[in-house]
């Protein structure tokens, strides 16, 4: 499910922070019910997950002393009171381990939920887990991209702390393979909780926007030297802003695409005459489908957009001087992208995972709180002060 995979990769990533903490790795279960136990190693990966979350929140505090790892300049940042992304205050320790306790019992519940409802995943996507899984245990996340210079494999950081592989496997690649099994299972066509295509195309329409804008800088770059429109001689590289004159050409030729879009003129004639125009080789539209609240393109650019009715287009110059650029924002009507989101296998299923994700996240809950867990005597006992010992070592 590729918003679990986005969680993975950002837990991922945060762990990267700290090195490891001595802990000899472990055969014992951490978590069990009645027909599944879950190894030590899930348990520390959840806690050492957790504990890296944590720190980031603990870090946004004036207090906080992020090279040794304390605040008001000797207290173990573990007993500073956090405030999560939602909101949740509490000591970062109780945070980490109610947390650890929380994707503990995810785990159960969806390899329950997964026995229970005869879910499967084709060899072809669990090997490809598999793989991904294995190639960041062995060299890291940026191996592929960057070389042997950017190795970091993440066995060094999770062998020493007792995480074998299977417990990083278990706790990250597979859990998520299983649970977007249950997610298919539940919600698709023969799903008990299936969704009516009538009831998933009315949420699209309803929480889906459609949107395409082209722009240009209204001011451009100056070398050393170079004599710019006012006749002045720049002294350094920098962006210089257009004279008034011609950002009065440029706002004027936008309004009046957008005026032509307004009166009737499509989207893409406008675009096409806006090249002509000036010269432009490449389409500079930028378009995207999505529900604003969720858009990572700004929230001027958002504002915008969301002004505007269906069908329509309008200007906005956002910045000014030499940062100004002139945008021209149009919303097509959501109905014409129905076809190509719900008609499609992978763009539906997207948009039904947004429309049930919530729901999906509670019933998962609800199963794992309801679960008869045995808590091994390791897991209860396990110091968080090991991450913090090591990462004080790390920093000398």
């Amino acid at each position: 499910m590729k918003n679990y995979m986005k969680i993975v990769a950002v837990v991922l990533a945060l762990v990267i922070a700290l090195s490891a903490a001595s802990c000899s790795l472990s055969k014992d279960y951490s978590y069990k019910t009645s027909d599944t136990e879950l190894p030590i190693g899930v348990y520390i990966y959840a806690l050492y997950s957790a504990y890296n979350q944590a720190q980031g929140f603990a870090q946004k505090l004036d207090t906080y002393d992020s090279e040794k790892g304390t605040y008001d300049g000797k207290k173990s940042f573990l007993k500073l009171e956090i405030t999560d992304d939602d909101g949740n205050k509490a000591t970062a320790d109780e945070w980490i381990k109610d947390n650890a306790d929380k994707t503990m019992k995810d785990i159960l519940a969806t390899q329950k939920l997964f026995k229970e409802l005869g879910a499967t995943v084709d060899e072809a996507t669990l090997s490809g887990y598999e793989q991904s899984c294995k190639e960041y245990w062995d060299y890291g996340p940026y191996y592929a991209y960057y070389g042997e210079q950017y190795k970091n494999p993440y066995k060094d950081i999770f062998e020493p702390l007792g995480v074998s592989y299977d417990s990083f496997y278990t706790a990250t690649y597979y859990n998520s393979a299983l649970k977007e099994a249950v997610f298919d299972k539940l919600y698709t066509e023969d799903g008990t909780k299936a969704v009516p295509e009538e009831e998933l195309t009315k949420y699209f329409t309803d929480s889906y926007t459609s949107y395409k804008y082209f722009s240009t800088n209204l001011y451009e770059s100056q070398p050393q030297n170079a004599t710019t429109e006012t006749g002045e001689v720049s002294q350094e590289n920098a962006d210089v802003a257009f004279s008034e004159e011609k950002v009065a050409e440029y706002t004027s030729a936008f309004e009046n695409y957008a005026a032509s879009i307004n009166a009737g003129e499509s989207y893409k004639s406008v675009v096409e005459r806006y090249m002509s125009d000036y010269s432009v080789e490449n389409d500079p539209t930028v378009e995207n489908v999505e529900i604003m609240k969720d858009s990572t393109i700004g929230e001027d650019l958002v504002a915008e957009i969301e002004k505007l009715s269906e069908g329509t287009a309008s200007t906005k110059v956002i910045g000014e001087g030499n940062t100004a650029v002139l945008y021209l924002f149009y919303k097509e009507p959501i109905s014409e992208q129905i076809s190509t989101y719900i008609g499609d296998k992978d763009k539906k299923k997207a948009v039904l995972q947004s429309y049930k994700q919530e729901e999906f996240d509670n019933y998962i809950k609800e199963v794992g709180e309801s679960l008869e867990i045995t808590i091994s005597s390791s897991a209860k006992n396990f110091s968080l002060s090991k991450f913090e010992q090591e990462n004080k070592t790390s920093t000398k």
